[in-house]
């Protein structure tokens, strides 16, 4: 293995690039497959594409949701989802693609990364394992800002380590800048917070080039990154004056400190719960090789640098969320590239406790896989056992892969170390494959597309006191919320400007309904189960068209509700 001036491994047995483009392209394919077979998951995705598609009216500066200024999160993501509605059409597929970018870029990036600080080969494994932990999978084929966030975290940590490492920060600096900015207009000042945290926290590990790095360079990654998000923070400001203190303050700072405000509380451990499942026999690998790994730094080996950078990255990313008091899964997806970095390293210089490990996990995974075939049969006898996301077939598909992959794994590991981690690349994406049939009916529960079929486009439509984000996006048309807060929008900023930006077309009084059911015009109202209640106090005749566990589709008037369920609506039930 080839050192660099800094001592750390900057090349192997040179991979062929062919195997490389061969592996990202595996890669991408693995994560664009079937990308539309799911409807869009409500709330984010549905919101978040509605957004993409209405930005596609002409307003590339001032994102809307519904019809009103949406500035929750800055405008990066929304311009690749729309400039991928253009190219591809207005569709699912489209909207998770910038995510599938996100992933394929996370995964070179951390390969590359890999081959500057573990060697060639063990980089490939490093992004082997970034693409096949089931976080990863999971969020990369959604259409939310997170992997595209881990994707510009990690360019800007490769671009750091170089500047390190080659000696050549006036380089490598203003590099890295570009990727803070494009982070920030991703998902705000977390872009720039996350990259600098770990930075700071994983820097000292690493060995300096020759020579003194003067401040010059890191002003020129200010000058970069403000570069690029200065043109579109000045110009959104420039049309909403409130936008800057709302991203500084409650965006940012209230999010940081208080769960309740956002609706995104979790305990102290929460990421402890996370990590094993998002991992996935990754875990099992870390887990196994923490005490080695820990010795082999300490003995200050050839891997002790890397281990350390990669061990206080992981701690300070996922500490950073921790101390939030917002928390959800897929914040911790920037930690991925440097646990994958470390299993890496710790398949390659413990092949022996990892096979081990493996082969356990596989007996384990069978048992498991044994059980949920006995849920599968057993459940559906039970007396008034009802199913929505565990139903008898996605037991039985599961528990198929489970004692198949289960088995294998025990079996092939312990002879041959580098199945075991063959077998542990292949867990998630089998798993993924396996389960994408059996759980397209709780997709289709937790979206608004089944709704959206029940309703005649030409017809008017408003939702009374809830709303379904994926609604607009799947009728092409902003819906008319009724409401005196504007919370069913989702929108932190509509509700935080409810008051400047009501009454309009699309944000309406509860009052307003009276004048609507006057007009003889068909028209539908989609409210919530809990709202059937409320809503009767209006007087007019509902009939219920159709209904789900989230929403109640209802016409009004009787004769109009017979048209409007033959053109359009699913008739169910009678009137409410």
């Amino acid at each position: 293995m080839l050192r660099g001036r800094s001592g750390l491994a900057v090349d192997g047995p040179r991979a062929p690039r062919l195997l490389l483009v061969a592996g990202l392209a595996l890669v991408g394919v693995m994560f664009a497959w079937r990308l539309g077979a799911w409807p869009l998951f409500d709330p984010d995705e549905g919101r978040n594409a509605e957004v993409a598609r209405e930005m596609l009216g002409g307003d590339w500066i001032v994102p809307h949701f519904n019809g009103l200024p949406y500035l929750d999160k800055p405008v990066l993501w929304f311009w690749l989802a729309a400039g991928a509605f253009r190219v591809f059409g207005v569709c699912e597929t489209a909207a998770r693609l910038p995510s599938v970018l996100g992933a394929v870029a996370t995964v070179a990036l951390t390969t590359a990364l890999g081959t500057v600080l573990i060697g060639r080969t063990r980089a490939l494994v490093a992004g082997a394992v970034a693409a096949t932990t089931p976080i990863m999978l999971v969020f990369g084929r959604l259409a939310i800002f997170d992997v595209l966030l881990t994707a510009l975290v990690t360019a800007a940590l490769y671009c750091l380590v170089r500047a390190r490492l080659d000696g050549a920060p006036g380089r490598w600096w203003p590099l890295a800048g570009v990727a803070i900015g494009l982070a920030v207009l991703t998902k705000g000042p977390v872009g720039a917070a996350v990259p600098l945290l770990a930075w700071a926290a994983a820097r000292g590990a690493l060995p300096r080039a020759a020579g003194r790095v003067g401040p010059g360079p890191a002003m020129l990654a200010i000058l970069a990154a403000a570069l690029v998000i200065g043109p579109w923070v000045l110009a959104a400001a420039s049309r909403e004056p409130h936008f800057l203190r709302y991203a500084l303050v409650d965006e940012t700072f209230l999010r940081f400190i208080s769960p309740a405000r956002f609706n995104r509380a979790g305990p102290i451990y929460f990421y402890v719960t996370v990590l094993p499942w998002a991992l996935g026999p990754w875990a099992v690998v870390l887990a196994v090789a923490a005490m080695p790994l820990a010795r082999a730094w300490r003995a200050g080996g050839p891997d002790a640098a890397a281990i350390a950078f990669a061990a206080r990255a992981a701690t300070a990313i996922v500490l950073l969320f921790t101390l939030s008091a917002s928390k959800r899964a897929q914040y911790v997806l920037p930690a991925v590239m440097p646990l994958a970095l470390l299993a890496a390293i710790a398949a390659a210089a413990f092949p022996a406790r990892v096979a081990a490990a493996m082969s356990a996990t596989g007996r384990w995974a069978a048992l498991a896989g044994i059980a949920a075939l006995t849920g599968a049969l057993a459940l559906p006898r039970i007396d008034g056992a009802e199913f929505f996301v565990l139903t008898p077939r996605v037991l039985a598909a599961a528990g198929v892969f489970l004692v198949g992959w289960g088995t294998v794994t025990a079996v092939t590991s312990t002879r041959r170390p580098a199945v075991a981690v063959v077998c542990a690349a292949c867990f998630a994406p089998g798993l993924g494959i396996a389960l994408l049939g059996p759980l397209t009916t709780y997709a289709e529960a937790r979206s608004a597309s089944a709704l959206a079929r029940q309703i005649d486009p030409a017809a008017r439509v408003v939702a009374f006191e809830s709303f379904e984000p994926g609604l607009a996006f799947y009728l092409g048309r902003p819906v008319p919320l009724l409401s005196d807060t504007g919370g069913e929008l989702t929108s932190n900023y509509v509700r935080a400007q409810h008051g400047r930006l009501t009454p309009s077309a699309t944000l309406r009084p509860v009052a307003a309904l009276s004048t609507l059911l006057r007009d003889p015009a068909p028209l539908y109202v989609v409210t919530a189960p809990a709202r059937l209640r409320k809503l009767r106090r209006f007087g007019g005749r509902l009939i219920a068209l159709y209904a789900d566990r989230r929403s109640v589709l209802l016409a009004a008037g009787a004769s109009r509700a017979d048209q409007i369920g033959s053109d359009g609506g699913q008739h169910r039930g009678g009137a409410s």
